[in-house]
């Protein structure tokens, strides 16, 4: 007779396996790990404050005139808690040891790695509504963005549909934004084109092509080998795209991890059946605007 800690020892550790390794196959890259900052977080909530830059240095005259950096707006970000399970009959342990079984807790594993790619590519897929926002309470591809210390707007989003015209105007646009002081941020650098797979051979034709793409003139195409690309799935919009500073992104892209993914099971004494649980909780936002353009194709 096989007892319930026997068949514990005998199923347990392939379980957990196949759950990883299913947790583990989707997609072949993550979104999480590509884009985000992933920090780990012991609060229920996480606080982020706004400190803007410092004025223009004045003419010394024999005093130092001393500056304070000024608060700018503040974001408070709540972890979300995710949880699924499924209940195994004893008889399927019993008379299908491994297939049935199997198949039932890979896609448990299948499933929660699809949670986060889903929530992952949210900023994205929602860049021009208000489901997430940014410091100053904008979505993260906004016509008019602010900043605490100046009266100045600026646009971080456009219409007009891929091609190298397009990508030369969002690189321009880019490097034309302003800081709170009103200054050129002379660190902006756009690497990353991102967009739905629908795109991808477009990519590819105006970014690894040595020539300018669409003219018979041999002119130099800039762009050839200076930029990456990246395509996903769940990047539902068939024409938007968005050009990204990926150093900038790293800072004011978040992920924060409250509990990483576990995976529990416990025995039910009523059914002689077996529980099996998976359980998360975290959450993710972009913190500020000046690390993408996106153009929401009209």
């Amino acid at each position: 007779m096989i007892t319930e800690e026997q068949l514990d020892n005998i199923v347990q550790p392939g379980l957990t396996k196949v759950f990883v390794n299913a947790f583990n196959d989707l997609p072949n890259e993550s979104i999480v790990g590509a884009m985000y900052n992933t920090v780990n977080s012991d609060k229920r909530d996480e606080d982020y404050l706004e400190m803007e830059e410092l004025g223009n240095m004045p003419v010394f005259t024999g005093d130092v005139i001393y500056q304070e950096f000024k608060e700018g707006n503040t974001k408070t970000v709540s972890h979300t808690e995710f949880a699924m399970g499924v209940k195994i009959q004893r008889r399927l342990f019993d008379d299908d040891l491994y297939g049935v079984i199997e198949k039932m807790i890979k896609s448990m594993g299948y499933v929660g790695r699809y949670r986060m790619e889903v929530d992952g590519v949210g900023p994205f897929v929602n860049a021009f509504n208000s489901s997430y926002t940014t410091f100053d309470g904008l979505s993260l591809c906004n016509a008019a963005h602010t900043f605490v210390s100046t009266p100045t707007t600026q646009s971080n989003t456009g219409t007009t549909a891929w091609s190298y015209a397009a990508l030369d105007a969002a690189v321009i646009a880019m490097r034309k934004y302003t800081d709170s002081q009103d200054r050129p941020i002379f660190s902006m650098s756009p690497t990353l084109v991102l967009g739905p797979v629908d795109l991808e051979s477009q990519f590819i034709e105006v970014l690894e092509s040595r020539l300018k793409p669409g003219t018979a003139n041999n002119n130099t195409n800039p762009y050839y080998g200076q930029m990456k690309w990246m395509t996903h799935q769940l990047l539902n919009d068939t024409n938007n795209w968005f050009l990204i500073d990926q150093k900038k992104m790293k800072e004011f892209l978040i992920w924060q991890q409250r509990i990483p993914l576990e995976f529990k099971n416990v025995g039910d004494f009523d059914s002689y059946g077996k529980k099996y649980a998976a359980y998360m909780r975290y959450s993710n936002t972009p913190l500020h605007w000046t690390f993408i353009y996106g153009s929401n194709v009209s």
